[in-house]
């Protein structure tokens, strides 16, 4: 954790010289929608109380001028809310006790421009505002040891999946070019919240303080970052799969919906009422995945190994929930939604309005690039991912009826996950940003000493993962040229 906050650190730096600009410079630094939410950081550490500052946020009038907006309810500013009373705490009790917080310089530029100051040190708002994202960073890639650890049975594990990260760490995140995005702040806590989530898997009675634990984290993940209810949308959808084929049972997967529920609730609540949250398909397949367990077991005497049974519940969850979204829409009269559907619309059928020309004139937009996968490859994430998927596929296919523990159901989530991951990724070039990382935690299994242990070169884990790692390292060493892909 330490060493990645470091290394992320000493990226920005050395491609912005941050420490060296001006104030004006710092804020100029933060390009596009970058700016637009420090903004709201600035008005709030620069307002004269904490509170004035928050009701300035949610009473703005420049942002949409002439309409007065609710920006903290609008833009998901949370995190700039949370940073600014850090920031008001830290720098009035360091002036309570004389400690100084900044050191200023009076920096010549030559070439005939006028001097500027140039002040280092956490009582800087900017300096101040990218040290607590970089420090979050940070934590998350211990967390990403604790988890691939978690997984794979062996630290051993947790090894493989942070030097994955590294080895492919433009694939991986934008956090050292791009600070203030949403998922800056967001992606740590999902995280935190899939490690939990497979440790409620794996536990044959669940406890209440793990359900809890979970629907905290679910809130820091969707309270930052609008797009943040997608992505639990695949994770549902794919804790539903593991249930239709048997792996985990109807109870526990009941547990886990309640959890999503209570979240969705406190975040439609701290949102001031975003109806979007209860419109959109992740609210919608919450409910209609609650209605099939209750009903389907009633309404259909059918094993649970048949393949019809699949398709019916398959086909029940698909259609109520695209059914329940658009009903919910037409009722609230919610559109605000309606550019991420015509943005998919645009990848399918060739769908054109303003605001899909104005994303997909963008990369990040556009389809995954080609030389992406070539990348993984060069680094073998991809072939020894694609190896342990193959082992967990072929062990489903084999005797699935054999299988049906927790921890295999585990295993079975985070491959349909990756799947869901890998379809995002290939969509949108963005949003590799959660296929790559989840591919090293994947890439832990290679050290499992359950679950897949039956692959025929298994029980030589250890070797296998050094060997791994030593070809991994050719090609994987971190480099800024490299970090241009992201």
């Amino acid at each position: 954790g330490v060493l990645h906050w470091c290394h992320i650190t000493t990226l920005f730096e050395n491609d912005r010289h941050f420490s060296h600009l001006s104030t004006l410079e710092r804020e100029m630094a933060f390009r596009t929608e970058m700016g637009l939410y420090y903004s709201y950081f600035k008005t709030i550490v620069e307002a004269p109380s904490f509170w004035n500052g928050m009701w300035m946020i949610m009473n703005d009038k420049l942002t949409e001028y002439p309409l007065m907006i609710n920006t903290l309810k609008r833009f998901n500013l949370y995190p700039e809310v949370v940073l600014a009373s850090w920031y008001r705490i830290y720098t009035g009790v360091m002036d309570f006790i004389g400690l100084q917080t900044k050191t200023c310089w009076t920096v010549n530029r030559g070439e005939g421009l006028s001097p500027v100051e140039s002040c280092e040190g956490l009582g800087d708002p900017a300096s101040f505002y990218v040290a607590v994202i970089f420090l979050l960073n940070g934590v998350m890639m211990s967390l990403f040891f604790i988890y691939g650890t978690y997984l794979s049975g062996s630290r051993l594990g947790g090894l493989v999946t942070v030097l994955c990260y590294f080895f492919n760490h433009g694939e991986c995140t934008r956090v050292m070019w791009t600070p203030p995005l949403r998922e800056s702040f967001s992606y740590p806590f999902l995280v935190l919240q899939m490690l939990l989530l497979t440790y409620i898997l794996r536990t044959p009675n669940i406890n209440r303080g793990s359900l809890i634990a979970l629907c905290v984290s679910n809130v820091f993940f969707m309270l930052p970052w609008q797009f943040a209810q997608f992505v639990l949308l695949t994770q549902i959808a794919s804790l539903f799969a593991v249930y239709v084929v048997g792996y985990i049972d109807s109870l526990k997967l009941q547990k886990i919906l309640c959890a999503h529920m209570a979240s969705l609730a406190l975040c439609f609540i701290l949102m001031f009422g975003n109806s979007m949250l209860l419109t959109s398909y992740y609210a919608a397949s919450l409910a209609v995945i609650w209605g099939i367990l209750e009903l389907s077991p009633k309404l259909l005497k059918m094993s649970r190994r048949e393949v019809s049974l699949w398709a019916i519940e398959g086909f029940a969850w698909l259609f109520g929930t695209v059914t329940l979204k658009y009903l919910t829409s037409l009722i609230f009269g919610v559109a605000d939604d309606a550019h991420i559907s015509n943005l998919l619309k645009s990848k399918f059928i060739g769908y054109k309005d303003f605001d899909t020309l104005m994303y997909t004139c963008a990369a990040e937009f556009d389809f995954m690039e080609k030389e992406t996968p070539i990348r993984y490859t060069k680094t073998l994430l991809l072939p020894v991912v694609l190896v342990v998927f193959g082992v967990i596929t072929r062990k489903v296919s084999d005797s699935f009826s054999e299988l049906t523990s927790s921890s295999f159901g585990g295993l079975v989530y985070h491959a349909l996950q990756l799947l869901a991951y890998t379809v995002l990724g290939i969509l949108i070039m963005r949003l590799k940003l959660f296929l790559t990382p989840h591919l090293c935690i994947m890439a832990s299994l290679v050290c499992s000493k359950q679950g897949i242990e039956t692959c025929p070169f298994w029980g030589r884990g250890g070797g296998v993962a050094f060997c791994h790692l030593s070809l991994m390292s050719c090609h994987g060493t971190p480099s800024p040229s490299i970090h241009c892909h992201t």
